[in-house]
């Protein structure tokens, strides 16, 4: 088995020979928004922010990466793919071994008019199109989860489904009185400022942590705290140890619990039947 690293902008391609099949992981920088989601759940710790000559910051993968495919499930954009043998395959995910997110929007296009075009305006990210027939069609690379879309909608025909719980903190104290670099990072804008304070839109924040990135907020004034992940059914050691880095040890611990629970409600359940 032999490992190769491939760089063909903007793409990272990570390739690893098996006697049988080929596995690729590709990290797509155009549509990262660096956050530290795929660098917390590596369990190889093999994904890392490196600065470029022209001083921006881009993601780095070394050949410690096991091509386990933990990263990409909740990659909030998409930018993160595997494959075996050219095709779309999670094997780590397809095993039951880590679990997906919820789909990020969910439609009902019966309650969709055909005159009502407020969740595409909404968007921030030009994820939504309609198709021929008034569908309404969601890019998922461009869709981060955010509610813009949700809170838009007048029919109440859109739900977004996030991954994170929790919320965002920020001390003013640390702030700089020019700066406004979180709120030029922020993916969603739900970071604002006015009357030289920052403010959170807690309600669009998808718990990114792209705003509080060292090389963006230099004096650490910004706070997110994860307190649960929203995920479908599965469990493996890489599980546990993502959650670990996601939500720190003691929130991990209890949703493993709950989850455990539910993991036994169900096979009681099933030996009734």
């Amino acid at each position: 088995m032999s490992t190769r690293i491939v760089e063909e902008p903007p793409l990272t391609i990570v390739e690893k020979r098996f006697y049988v099949n080929i596995i690729r992981l590709t990290i797509d920088r155009s549509k990262c928004i660096f956050c530290d989601v795929c660098m917390r759940v590596c369990p190889k710790n093999a994904i890392r922010p490196v600065r470029r000559g022209d001083g921006s910051i881009a993601l780095s993968i070394s050949d410690e990466c096991s091509l386990c495919g933990a990263c990409e499930p909740l990659c909030p954009s998409g930018a993160i793919t595997v494959t075996v043998d050219g095709k779309r395959l999670n094997p780590i995910v397809s095993a039951g071994g880590f679990p997906l997110p919820f789909p990020k929007v969910e439609v009902d296009q019966s309650k969709c008019r055909e005159d009502c075009y407020e969740c595409l305006k909404a968007c921030p990210r030009g994820a939504l199109t309609i198709d021929s027939k008034h569908n309404i069609m969601v890019e998922e690379s461009k869709c981060l989860r955010c509610p813009w879309c949700e809170d838009a909608c007048p029919e109440k025909a859109i739900r977004v489904n996030p991954i994170f719980e929790g919320w965002v903190s920020v001390d003013e104290s640390k702030c700089e009185e020019k700066c406004e670099a979180c709120v030029e990072i922020c993916p969603t804008k739900a970071l604002t400022k006015e009357n030289g304070r920052i403010r959170v839109d807690q309600r669009h924040c998808i718990l990114c942590n792209a705003c509080t990135r060292v090389e963006v907020c230099r004096n650490n004034a910004i706070t997110v705290v994860r307190r649960r992940v929203l995920h479908r059914e599965g469990f493996s050691a890489v599980w546990a140890n993502a959650l670990k880095n996601l939500l720190g040890e003691r929130l991990a611990a209890k949703e493993l619990d709950a989850e455990s629970r539910i993991r036994l409600s169900k096979l009681v359940e099933e030996a009734k039947l």
